[in-house]
């Protein structure tokens, strides 16, 4: 039989390229939602899911002006009527759904509450979808997007099943040629796959460089904190982070609350015998804040609470610790949340092991003191309670 007429290798190299990040950012997207809202890895990973899921929103309506204005290959004479009607509908099908997939996730970002923007590999701002300024109910219209991202996510894997069947029939059964007509064969046509996989590849590699803008919280310097403003010399604590936790517990629906903060950086300089010239700094990023919930952790970010996209960083900075007992300190400083800072006496106790020393802490605050949920609906007696109690526990490590 003759061989079977091709596809042109703009169309190839477009095919696969879409194929396999389809099927890569699919293949991520359950990875990283089954991850715990703690995983200090998520926040990167949804980011990546999206850049990636805008290159192949762009990249299907590049497709899809080269289908309209260039001719495809003929299927074989012999093909039934009902096959053609067929691939065409599943061709067609694809189109949408290439385009339809990653509008849907988009449109999850512009309405969601935590209203994290979206920069393309870190670096590219790209603005929220301008049609849902006037949605009353974002959680609502959040989950609704989310639910119809993934649903025509899978109903993508499943049409790429039957493709992927229909195209094997043809190579091994029919044997006419359909599948090496889309087939990459030319070194222009991997050029083409190559460039496209690799331009989207350092865009990866960049985004890996760029400084985070709401994951990780910076070390305290980097957020405005000069550790040896006031002369007191360089840290001589080093913390172990893996070993350390800053969590918080509160109410709400009168049911306990409990949660931490993944991402936190600090400075110390302490020594019993010079509590004068001991100082503590601290840098929290509270867009890592998870108690578990996916929907409570979805609003802690946004305006009404943290409000991460105007204020990434808390800081808490203390020159003034003070012993109130045997192995017993508190810590008097400022607690910087948002636009607010208010004075604060963090207590705690500190038991040391060598060169290492384990410090446990706690205290009670009122979240509307520094802006947190001031709205009716949060203020409502059986609602979230103003009281919230922060617990600190660091292990450090001595600097010699």
């Amino acid at each position: 039989m003759a061989a079977q007429a091709r596809y042109n290798t703009v169309a190839v190299a477009l095919h696969w390229a879409i194929a396999l990040l389809i099927v890569g950012n699919i293949a991520g997207g359950v990875f990283m939602h089954n991850l715990p809202n703690a995983s200090p890895i998520k926040f990167d990973l949804y980011q990546l899911h999206k850049s990636f899921g805008l290159a192949v929103l762009a990249l299907s309506l590049a497709r899809l002006g080269w289908r309209l204005t260039h001719k495809v290959p003929a299927l074989p004479e012999k093909t039934p009527g009902w096959q053609r009607l067929g691939a065409r509908a599943a061709h067609w099908a694809f189109y949408g759904l290439m385009i339809a997939t990653p509008l849907a996730g988009w449109a999850m970002v512009s309405v969601s509450p935590t209203d994290i923007p979206t920069r393309l590999f870190g670096v590219l701002p790209v603005p929220h979808l301008p049609f849902f300024a006037g949605v009353a109910d974002r959680a609502a219209a959040e989950d609704f997007f989310a639910e119809a991202h993934e649903a025509l996510a899978f109903a993508m894997l499943g049409l790429l099943a039957l493709h992927m069947g229909a195209a094997l029939k043809h190579r091994f059964l029919d044997r006419d040629g359909v599948l090496q007509s889309m087939a990459i064969a030319k070194p222009r046509e991997w050029a083409g796959f190559a460039g496209i996989l690799g331009a989207l590849g350092l865009g990866a590699v960049v985004y890996a460089l760029t400084p985070a803008t709401g994951g990780a919280a910076p070390a305290p310097e980097a957020a405005g904190l000069q550790s040896e403003a006031d002369g007191s010399g360089a840290a001589n604590w080093t913390v172990d982070y893996g070993a350390s936790r800053l969590t918080f517990t509160g109410r709400e629906n009168d049911q306990v609350v409990e949660g931490a903060f993944g991402d936190f950086s600090a400075e110390i300089y302490f020594d019993p015998d010079d509590l004068a010239g001991s100082w503590i700094l601290v840098a929290v990023a509270p867009g890592s804040a998870a108690t578990g919930d996916s929907i409570r952790d979805s609003i802690l970010p946004g305006g009404e609470w943290f409000n991460v996209n105007a204020y990434p960083i808390a800081s808490f900075v203390s020159r003034d610790i003070r012993e109130t007992g045997e192995g017993a300190y508190e810590a008097r400083g400022t607690l910087s949340i948002k636009q607010f800072a208010r004075e604060i006496v963090l207590p705690f106790t500190l038991e040391s092991d060598g060169d290492t020393a384990r410090a446990a802490g706690g205290v009670d605050l009122i979240r509307t003191d520094f802006g947190l949920g001031e709205a009716e609906t949060w203020l409502e007696t059986d609602g979230v309670a103003l009281e919230a109690r922060v617990n600190v526990e660091i292990v450090a490590v001595r600097v010699e």
